[in-house]
């Protein structure tokens, strides 16, 4: 289950990936990076970061889901990332 903390966590981890920071105050934990304005070299930031993170590279379906800050809190939480 994900945690106040993971959310916490993941929203951190995408705020540092992003060019304007302040971008990730705006954003929904459920809502869609791409629509709210996260682009691809972004997002490919926050995949390595997720990686690092995790000690391990994303498979398909972990790279593909990573589409919000939700995504990003439920991987880090089931992956027990550090």
């Amino acid at each position: 289950m994900t945690s106040p903390d993971d959310f916490t966590r993941a929203r951190i981890l995408v705020k540092e990936c992003l060019d304007l920071p302040a971008l990730a105050d705006t954003i929904g934990d459920q809502e869609v990076l791409v629509l709210a304005g996260v682009n691809s070299g972004e997002l490919i930031r926050v995949v390595q970061r997720c990686e690092e993170a995790l000690g391990r590279t994303l498979n398909d379906d972990e790279l593909t889901g990573i589409d919000s800050i939700a995504a990003v809190a439920a991987l880090l939480s089931d992956g027990r990332a550090g």
